[in-house]
């Protein structure tokens, strides 16, 4: 009978999981969500979850930049109204465009393309050329960032100023550098402010061979436009005491498992009056 109930109740919390997954997507009570996080920081791998987070805020940071440099371009351009006449003359909107564009720090460069050919290029685009040297051709053509002008498409990228850095990311439990590099070859995002800001894609990834030998579980991740070097920092004390945790929820948890199954498998014995033979 215990089994059958024990059945019973199995099925009914296959039936309500939906339910509280739901729930727990939809929860907005601060003491549900401090439990969920709780548990999450329990029972998660810390570098993963490190790992998880840092591409999340690359991400986020990233696709912020591109709005915001997008916004401002076609503010830029429209503002001016800008068009073709005015590039092959370079008269002055085509000057006052190149002084905006010279005055935006996180701009790499820009590029004015159609069905024709190149119409007007700022900046250096010779890490995008796919043969090193033909500005027709241009290598991840379809994930640089860009916008429709004029019958035509205008590209552009990001590149750090020089000598800037981002804020520094730290995590409970970790402390994982990583490395971000643009397409086109240049450090975007970096905690480790040892690294010269000027490093190139190409000769940090020679390099990268050799940190992988002194730290195992070190990886590449590829997240849109972006090439992210993670490298797996020193756990601290208080993971040890999380993995302890852990492991001790996990064995409590088995031996509460294998007591509720011998309890269920376990028949009572039929007690059945003793034979005794009658008084006289």
């Amino acid at each position: 009978m215990r089994i059958y109930f024990l059945f019973l109740s199995f099925l009914v919390g296959i039936g309500y999981e939906p339910i509280f997954a739901q729930t727990k997507l939809d929860s907005s009570d601060p003491l549900t969500e401090l439990i969920y996080s709780i548990s999450e920081v329990i029972f998660s791998n810390p570098f993963r979850k490190e790992e998880t987070e840092i591409r999340k805020r690359i991400t986020e940071s990233n696709a912020t930049e591109i709005r915001d440099l997008r916004i401002q371009l076609k503010n830029t351009i429209r503002s001016l109204s800008l068009s073709r006449s005015d590039v092959k003359s370079k008269n002055g909107k085509l000057l006052s465009f190149e002084s905006e564009l010279e005055s935006i720090p996180s701009l790499g460069g820009f590029l004015w393309k159609d069905e024709s050919g190149t119409i007007y290029q700022w900046g250096d685009w010779s890490d995008f050329y796919e043969d090193g040297f033909s500005r027709e051709k241009l290598r991840f053509e379809g994930q640089i960032p860009s916008f429709s002008y004029e019958a035509g498409t205008l590209y552009f990228f990001l590149r750090n100023p020089p000598g800037s850095l981002p804020v520094e990311f730290s995590f409970l439990g970790w402390e994982s550098n990583f490395y971000a590099f643009g397409d086109e070859g240049s450090l975007r995002y970096t905690n480790d402010f040892r690294l010269d800001p000027s490093e190139r894609l190409g000769d940090f990834r020679k390099a990268f061979d050799s940190i992988r030998k002194k730290n195992p579980g070190s990886q590449i991740i590829t997240a849109s436009d972006l090439t992210i070097f993670m490298v797996p920092g020193k756990p601290k004390p208080i993971y040890y005491i999380f993995l302890f945790l852990r492991f001790f929820l996990i064995g409590w948890t088995i031996l509460l498992a294998t007591y509720i199954i011998r309890m269920s498998l376990s028949f009572p014995k039929n007690h059945l009056p003793e034979h005794r033979a009658p008084l006289s």
